[in-house]
Parts: C-alpha cells; sequence; structure tokens
C-alpha cells in the first residue's frame, strides 16, 4: 500500500496543471482547518484569553499613553509660562533659574516602551549644568508591575508565540499519531500546499490576538491628532507591522517544522516549548548579560565624579589671556573697562564653552560605550527572532537606547541655546554707573520653545542589525518546514 502510495505522490504533473493543483490544495486546507478549528472549543479558549490579554494591554497603554501625552503638554506649558514671567532680573540669574523640559512622546513607544520607563522623562536645564533626566515611571512602581508590565509589546513577543505553539503543535505530528497521513497522500494532496495553510491559519489566529492592543493605541493617536516627533512617522509604523509580520510568520514556520519532524505530539509540544522559553526567555537575557560585559559602563556617582573633576579644573591662563589680548585688539582699547560691551558676558560665554568640552567627552565615552552594548545586544537576534523584533520595534518606536540618546542631545543643544541667547544679552548691554543689566520678558520670549524630533530612520544600519536577522532566522525556518515537509512526502510516516 505504502509503495503505491508513493507511485501516486510522485507522478509528474505538467507544470500548469501542477501549479494550479497546488493553489487548489493550499484554498481547501486553508478552509477544511478553519473549519476545524471553528468547532474546536480548545481555540476558542486560547483566542479568547489571549484577546482578554490583548484588550487589557490595549487599554493599559491607551490610557496610559493618554494621560502621559496630557500630563507633558501641561507640565511644558507651564513650564513655558513660568520662564516667560519670572521678572525682571539679571540674565545670568535666569540661566540659573532654569527651566524644565519634557521628552515627546510616540503611539508607538505605547505598543513598545522599550527602555521609556525607566531612563525618565524631564531635564532641568540650568547654567554649567548638563543635569540627568528625571521623574522615571518605573520609580513609582511596585517591584512586580516593574518585573513584568503588560505591554502589546509582551503580548506579540512572548504570548503570542505560546497561543500558536498550543494552537499548531499536532498540525503533522497528529496527523502522524492518528494515521491519516497515508490518506492524504492517497488523494495526491500536495503536503507542502497544506502545511502553508496551516501555517498561515496559525499566524491569522496570532493576529487576531495583537488586534485589539493595536487597535487600542491607534484610537488614542487618532485622537491625538497625531502630533508625532518624528519626520518618518509612515515608514515607521510600517516597519512596525512588517517586523512582527516576519516575526510571527517565523513562528508559524517554526511550529511546522518541528510538528513535521517530531515523532510524536508529545515531542512536538516539547520541543516548541524548549524553543520558545530558549528563544524568548533565556537568549535576551543571555545577550544583555554578554552586552554588559562587553562594555561595562561607570556608576552614576563615578561618571559624575569625574565630570565635576574635569569641570573644577582651571581653563588653561595663557590661552585665557590670548583670548582676552584679542578682544582688546579687535576692539582697539587696552583694558576691559573701555570695552563697549559687557566683559563679564564674554566670560561666561568662555567658561560655558569650557563646561560643553567636558561634557562632550564625557557624555560621548558613555554614548560610545552605551552604542557598543546595543549592537552586542542586536547580535543576539542572529539566535533569537524575539531579540531582532524587539530592537525593530523599539527603534522604530523612538523608545531605545539610541533615540534616547538623540533626545539628551537635544535637550543639551537647547540648554546650550538658552545660554548662547543669555549670555550675548550680557554681551550686548555693557555695566553703566555698576549697574548690571536686566532682561525682561521680551528676553525671555526670544528663547526659543524647545521641540524635539527623532532623526530619520538610518536604513543601512537598520537593515543591517533588525532586519535580516529577521528575514535570515525566518528562511531558516521556513528552509527546516520545507524539509520536514519533505521528509513526510517521500513516505517517512511513521
Amino acid at each position: 500500500m505504502l509503495a503505491n502510495l508513493n507511485a501516486i505522490t510522485s507522478t509528474p504533473l505538467p507544470a500548469a496543471s501542477s501549479g494550479r493543483r497546488w493553489w487548489r490544495a493550499c484554498h481547501g486546507a486553508w478552509q477544511a482547518d478553519w473549519r476545524e478549528r471553528r468547532r474546536d472549543w480548545r481555540v476558542w479558549l486560547v483566542l479568547g484569553l489571549g484577546m482578554l490579554l490583548a484588550i487589557c494591554a490595549g487599554v493599559l497603554a491607551a490610557v496610559d499613553l493618554q494621560g502621559t501625552l496630557d500630563a507633558r503638554q501641561v507640565a511644558a506649558q507651564a513650564e513655558r509660562e513660568r520662564w516667560e514671567h519670572q521678572g525682571a532680573k539679571n540674565p545670568h540669574s535666569a540661566a540659573h533659574y532654569g527651566v524644565y523640559v519634557f521628552k515627546p512622546l510616540a503611539a508607538l513607544a505605547a505598543l513598545d516602551p522599550g527602555v521609556e520607563r525607566y531612563v525618565g522623562s524631564s531635564v532641568w536645564l540650568e547654567a554649567h549644568k548638563q543635569n540627568e533626566l528625571v521623574y522615571r515611571p518605573a520609580s513609582d512602581e511596585p517591584g512586580a508591575s516593574r518585573q513584568f508590565r503588560l505591554t502589546p509589546a509582551l503580548l506579540l513577543q512572548v504570548l503570542a508565540p505560546v497561543a500558536m505553539i498550543f494552537l499548531g503543535f499536532g498540525m503533522f505530528a497528529a496527523e502522524r499519531e492518528r494515521g491519516t497521513l497515508p490518506a492524504l497522500r492517497v488523494n495526491a494532496a500536495p503536503l507542502g500546499a497544506i502545511g502553508v495553510a496551516r501555517a498561515a491559519v496559525l499566524l491569522c489566529l496570532a493576529g487576531v490576538i495583537a488586534l485589539p492592543a493595536c487597535a487600542a493605541v491607534a484610537l488614542v493617536e487618532l485622537r491625538g491628532g497625531g502630533a508625532e516627533p518624528f519626520t518618518d512617522g509612515a515608514a515607521r509604523v510600517a516597519l512596525f507591522g512588517i517586523g512582527y509580520l516576519l516575526y510571527l510568520a517565523t513562528w508559524a514556520a517554526l511550529v511546522t517544522a518541528v510538528s513535521a519532524w517530531a515523532p510524536t505530539m508529545r515531542a512536538s509540544l516539547g520541543v516548541l516549548v524548549a524553543l520558545w522559553a530558549a528563544t524568548t526567555l533565556v537568549l535576551p537575557r543571555a545577550a544583555v548579560e554578554l552586552a554588559q560585559s562587553t562594555a561595562p559602563l561607570p556608576t552614576m556617582q563615578q561618571f559624575r565624579e569625574r565630570v565635576d573633576t574635569d569641570l573644577g579644573m582651571p581653563d588653561d591662563p595663557a590661552e585665557a589671556e590670548r583670548h582676552k589680548q584679542q578682544i582688546l585688539k579687535d576692539y582697539g582699547v587696552r583694558d576691559v573697562s573701555e570695552l563697549p560691551v559687557n566683559w563679564a558676558g564674554i566670560s561666561l560665554a568662555r567658561g560655558e564653552a569650557h563646561g560643553n568640552r567636558v561634557f562632550d567627552r564625557h557624555y560621548s565615552a558613555l554614548f560610545d560605550a552605551m552604542a557598543r552594548q546595543s549592537d552586542a545586544v542586536a547580535l543576539g537576534g542572529w539566535l533569537s527572532p524575539t531579540v531582532a523584533v524587539a530592537g525593530l520595534s523599539s527603534y522604530v518606536a523612538g523608545s531605545d537606547t539610541a533615540s534616547h540618546i538623540q533626545f539628551v542631545r537635544g535637550a543639551e543643544s537647547q540648554r546650550r541655546r538658552i545660554q548662547t541667547v543669555l549670555n550675548d544679552a550680557i554681551t550686548s548691554h555693557p555695566e553703566r554707573d555698576g549697574k548690571k543689566y536686566e532682561g525682561d520678558a521680551a528676553l525671555w520670549r526670544s528663547v526659543p520653545p524647545f521641540r524635539f524630533t527623532y532623526a530619520p530612520i538610518e536604513w543601512s544600519h537598520l537593515m543591517l542589525t533588525r532586519l535580516l536577522p529577521l528575514l535570515a532566522l525566518l528562511a531558516a525556518s521556513t528552509l527546516l518546514a520545507r524539509l520536514g515537509v519533505r521528509r513526510l512526502r517521500l513516505g517517512s510516516l511513521q
């Protein structure tokens, strides 16, 4: 009987007829699998639990996003009002009076918050100091929430593959145990078409689970008018969807492959659960630990001590004197008291320049180490699709480390812009009869408000470190599935 079955399935058909037969078989298998799953109460249980979690994740993300956007908008307006109405005072006093600026938040960051809850949301801009971000949401949460927070990203990266495993581990293993694979062979059904159809059904079921969370966040974004801190928001949304489509397709191919290769349903389930645990739980953590050992970061105390030590070092006296003499020469005077400008403003500007060089040196080294850590973590994406898709989604959402560094640099640029405006105002108003110049509301309003936009996507870097690993893992999983199905087609039915 087995020889007859092999003869039937190995009979060559014309190319056009074979292609049509393959698509008819795929369509028929798709319909049959949907009918069978609609009748299975376990499918409805998994879908019900998955959608319940998705709705909870979506509502939590939407509410948190709306609340955060509203709070930061109100705080930013209040800060601007406070700055413009601080009253008459010397501009250098206003420089120390300072102002808070707030990090913009994209709707995609609600789907994948990345590092947002741990890096702070606001920074204090003042003279002579580059301060750290404050108001970290995680600081106000209990330990359990910091360890496990239900987000759409967690649902897509961790829970959706679990649903796919429990709905698909018996895809071919069950056929093998029930002895129905020979029946498929008798009908000359292309097993590859059946595998594609069943994997596509799994992919659609996973998509159904994820839709409520994405819809809730999209609704909040539409209500907010779509004010995103991106110039390429449409491309980022498309990349977000494509990344998770590739990720879930990889898991669909893995489930198909393991079910085709495993001798029993129990073996199929065991292997898939082990793969899930290794790729979604173990490897991401191992990649982070490896990255931290590859490029260790100083503690905050160590970093601040080094910066403060360099700031305390006096500027080169010889260079300062040369600068002073050049200024006197440019204005054709012999002493600073004869200058038509305020020497105090020039000195303040020089002091700011010295501090800026110190900040650039230390923060550049710190940010370089962070970038090396991120690159080291990205290498884990060649082994774990979860690492690859997590890096991709946080990158396009503006919630990864690189995006945070962009904001830190943007805030520092605003701080230096403020100091330049204020020091220039002091310089252009020399003291008269020992009376210092005082700025007014017009000067405060001349400081441009802080508006931050993330840099456009670096496509080459994104392709190399994020998309290419995902595509490679999808190709490897698809090849493994194809080989497993081919093994079944050639007669390994037991």
